[in-house]
C-alpha cells in the first residue's frame, strides 16, 4: 500500500485560490464604495454586493464536480485542516449566530451569551471526545459510525432516519433568514420566492459534487462571513475608540451605554426573569427593555447553564459535523481543523457582543428621546426598510415604551446605517448573513441526502447498489430535501431561533448518549443503542409539543432546553439495558480498542477492502 492511500494528496494551490477570491471580494468591497461617492444607485450596490458572490458560490460548486464516490461522500479525504475548521465553523454558525444571536445579545444583554457558549463549547467537546476516534471509524455519516460500531443496520437505518428531524429543522431556520436578509435589497420579490431562490442555490452548490463541493464553497462563504462582520464592526470601532480592536475596545462603549440605559429609565424596567420561550426576544418588532450588563435579567441561572449545555450537546453530534471529521487526511489533521474551528467560533463569539453594543449605542443616543422630526436620516432609511418601527410624534424618554421597537434579526444590518458608513458595507452585511445561510443549508442538504443515500438506500434496499447509483440517490435526496426544506419555512411561522434551538435539542437528546458510551464502552450493544435514541428523542420531541402547545412543557422543562430531559434519559435508557445485556464479545472489543489508534488504514476501508476481497474470492 503506498503512502498516499493512508494520507491522500493536498492541493498545493488552495491557498492561492481562495487569496484570489478573498482579494477579489475586497477589490469588490473598495470599487462599490468609490462607485457609491461616484452617484452609483444604492439599490444596485447593494444588488452586486450580494449577487457576485453568490455567483461565485456556484461557480465552485460547478466546478468542484465529482462522479467518485469518495470524493462526493468525505471529499477524497484531501481538506487541510485550516479549511475544514472553516467549514466547521460555517456548520456551527449559519445566519442563526450572525442574525438572531446578535439580535438576542442587543434585546436580553449577556444572557444571550449562553447560546454563544454554546456554539464554541460544542466544537470543544468534538475535539475532546470524538475527534480522533471518529476519524479513525472512517465511515461516510453518522448513521455509517453506528452501522460499523454495533454491526447493525437496523440501528444504522434508526440514526438515519432520527437525524432528518434535527438537520430539517436547521434547514428551514436558515432558509428563513436568509430570505430575510436578502428582502431588504430585493423588496419586489416575494418573501416566498426568495426563499424558493435560496434553497435552489443551496442545493445547487452542492448537488453536483457533494461533500467536495460543500467544502470548498463553505470556504468562500466563511471568508464572505468573517469579512461581512469584521469589517464594520473594526470601522466602528476605529471610530469611537480609535483602535480597530472592537473585541477589546468596546468597555469604553458599553459604559456610555449603561450611562444612556439609567437616563433612559432602563433600570427601572426590569422584571424577574421569565420562562426563556418568554424571556429570549422574538422575531417581530420588540421594545428594547433590558440593561446589557445585568446577568440573569432575562433568563435564570438554571435556564443558562441548561441553554448553554442544549446547545453545546447538539453542537457537538451534528450530523453534519460529525461526517466532517472524515475529510481529512489524517487523525492529527482532524484535531488541527477543529482547533481552527474553536479559533474562528470563539472569534466570532467575542466579537457579536461589541456589535450588539455599538448598536445599542447609536440607538440610545439617536433614538431615545428624540421628537420624530429630529430621528436622524439613517433612522429614517432603517425604518423605510421595515428594520424598526416609530409609532408616534413624540418619542418617549423611557426605551421601554413602545414608540421605537426593532427587528431582532435586523440588528446585524443596523450598524452599517446607524454609523453613517457607506452604503456598500451595508451590503457587506447582509452577504455575510446570507453567505451563512446558505452555508449551514447546504450542510444540513448534505447531512440528509448522504444518510438517505448511504445509510437507507444502500444499507436497507439495495446492498448491490453501485457507487454510480448511490451518487444518483445522494443528488436526488439533497435536492427532495431542499423542496421539502422550502415547503416547511413556508408553511411553519415559526421564530427561526426557537427552531434551531429545538433541532440541537433534538441533535442531542438523540445521538449525544449514544455517540458518547459507544466510543467511550465497549460493552454497549446494538439494542440498547436502538432505544436510547428512541427514547431520547421521543421524550425531547413530547417536550417540544407540549410548549408549543402553550403548555409549561414536560416536568416543567421549557421546549426551547428539551435537552436536558431527553439527554439523561437516553443516557438511562442505554446504560440499564447495556448492564442487563451480556458483555460485549471479543470483536466487539477489538474495533474499540482499534479505533481509539491514532495510526493505520480507517476501520471503513479496511471493511471494504476485506469485502472486496471476499467477492473476489468467491467469484
Amino acid at each position: 500500500m503506498s503512502i498516499n492511500t493512508i494520507y491522500p494528496v493536498v492541493n498545493p494551490r488552495l491557498g492561492a485560490s481562495f487569496a484570489i477570491f478573498t482579494s477579489a471580494f475586497v477589490c469588490l468591497i473598495l470599487m462599490l464604495v468609490i462607485l457609491e461617492q461616484l452617484g452609483m444607485s444604492r439599490d444596485v450596490i447593494g444588488q452586486i454586493v450580494i449577487v457576485v458572490p453568490v455567483l461565485f458560490y456556484l461557480a465552485i460548486g460547478v466546478l468542484a464536480r465529482t462522479i467518485t464516490a469518495d470524493d462526493f461522500f468525505i471529499s477524497g479525504q484531501r481538506v487541510p485542516a485550516f479549511y475544514n475548521g472553516l467549514s466547521l465553523s460555517a456548520n456551527c454558525l449559519g445566519a442563526t449566530a450572525i442574525l438572531s444571536l446578535t439580535g438576542a445579545l442587543f434585546f436580553s444583554g449577556i444572557d444571550a451569551l449562553a447560546i454563544g457558549a454554546g456554539l464554541c463549547g460544542g466544537l470543544a467537546l468534538i475535539a475532546v471526545l470524538f475527534s480522533s476516534h471518529l476519524r479513525k471509524a472512517g465511515a461516510y455519516t453518522l448513521p455509517g459510525f453506528m452501522g460499523l460500531r454495533f454491526g447493525s443496520r437496523i440501528v444504522r437505518f434508526a440514526a438515519a432516519v432520527l437525524l432528518v428531524g434535527p438537520c430539517m429543522l436547521l434547514l428551514v431556520a436558515e432558509i428563513k433568514l436568509g430570505a430575510m436578509a436578502a428582502s431588504f435589497f430585493f423588496p419586489r420579490i416575494s418573501q416566498s420566492l426568495l426563499m424558493a431562490i435560496g434553497a435552489a442555490l443551496a442545493a445547487s452548490t452542492v448537488v453536483l459534487g457533494g461533500m467536495r463541493s460543500l467544502t470548498w464553497s463553505q470556504c468562500a462563504q466563511s471568508i464572505v462571513t468573517l469579512l461581512g462582520v469584521a469589517i464594520p464592526v473594526i470601522a466602528v470601532s476605529v471610530m469611537l475608540t480609535n483602535l480597530p480592536l472592537p473585541q477589546l475596545t468596546y468597555g469604553y462603549i458599553l459604559q456610555a451605554v449603561s450611562e444612556l440605559e439609567v437616563a433612559k429609565g432602563l433600570i427601572a424596567s426590569v422584571a424577574q426573569p421569565e420562562p426563556l420561550s418568554a424571556a429570549l426576544p422574538g422575531p417581530d418588532f420588540e421594545a428594547l427593555t433590558i440593561p446589557f450588563m445585568k446577568l440573569f435579567t432575562t433568563i435564570s441561572v438554571t435556564d443558562f447553564i441548561l441553554l448553554s449545555l442544549c446547545v453545546m450537546l447538539g453542537g457537538a453530534v451534528l450530523p453534519i459535523q460529525i461526517a466532517r471529521l472524515s475529510t481529512t487526511p489524517s487523525v492529527s489533521t482532524v484535531r488541527k481543523s477543529l482547533g481552527w474551528g474553536v479559533l474562528l467560533v470563539g472569534l466570532m463569539v467575542v466579537t457579536l457582543p461589541a456589535y450588539a453594543v455599538f448598536v445599542k449605542y447609536f440607538v440610545a443616543q439617536d433614538l431615545s428621546g428624540q421628537p420624530l422630526t429630529e430621528i436622524p436620516n439613517w433612522g429614517q432609511v432603517a425604518k423605510s426598510f421595515g428594520m424598526l418601527t416609530i409609532s408616534s410624534e413624540q418619542l418617549n424618554s423611557a426605551l421601554g415604551e413602545s414608540e421605537t421597537k426593532l427587528r431582532r434579526d435586523a440588528i446585524t444590518l443596523l450598524l452599517p446605517l446607524a454609523a453613517k458608513l457607506p452604503y456598500a458595507l451595508l451590503g457587506v452585511a447582509a452577504a455575510a448573513a446570507i453567505a451563512a445561510a446558505l452555508a449551514a443549508a447546504a450542510g444540513q442538504m448534505i447531512a440528509i441526502g448522504n444518510a438517505f443515500s448511504n445509510d437507507i438506500y444502500y444499507n436497507a434496499v439495495s446492498r448491490s447498489a453501485s457507487p454510480s447509483r448511490r451518487l444518483l440517490i445522494a443528488r436526488a435526496a439533497i435536492a427532495a430535501t431542499a423542496a421539502a426544506g422550502l415547503w416547511l419555512a413556508a408553511q411553519l411561522p415559526v421564530d427561526p431561533l426557537k427552531l434551531a434551538l429545538w433541532a440541537l435539542s433534538l441533535s442531542a437528546a438523540t445521538f449525544f448518549p449514544i455517540m458518547l458510551l459507544s466510543v467511550w464502552w465497549a460493552r454497549t450493544g446494538a439494542a440498547a443503542a436502538l432505544f436510547g435514541m428512541g427514547a431520547g428523542f421521543a421524550v425531547t420531541m413530547l417536550c417540544i409539543v407540549m410548549g408549543q402547545a402553550g403548555g409549561p412543557g414536560l416536568l416543567g422543562v421549557d421546549s426551547l432546553i428539551a435537552g436536558a430531559i431527553g439527554v439523561p434519559i437516553g443516557i438511562l435508557v442505554i446504560v440499564v439495558m447495556t448492564l442487563m445485556a451480556p458483555a460485549a464479545d471479543d470483536e466487539t472489543k477489538e474495533f474499540v480498542e482499534e479505533m481509539r489508534l491514532s495510526s493505520g488504514e480507517t476501520l471503513f476501508a479496511r471493511s471494504l477492502r476485506l469485502a472486496s476481497r471476499g467477492r473476489a474470492s468467491r467469484s
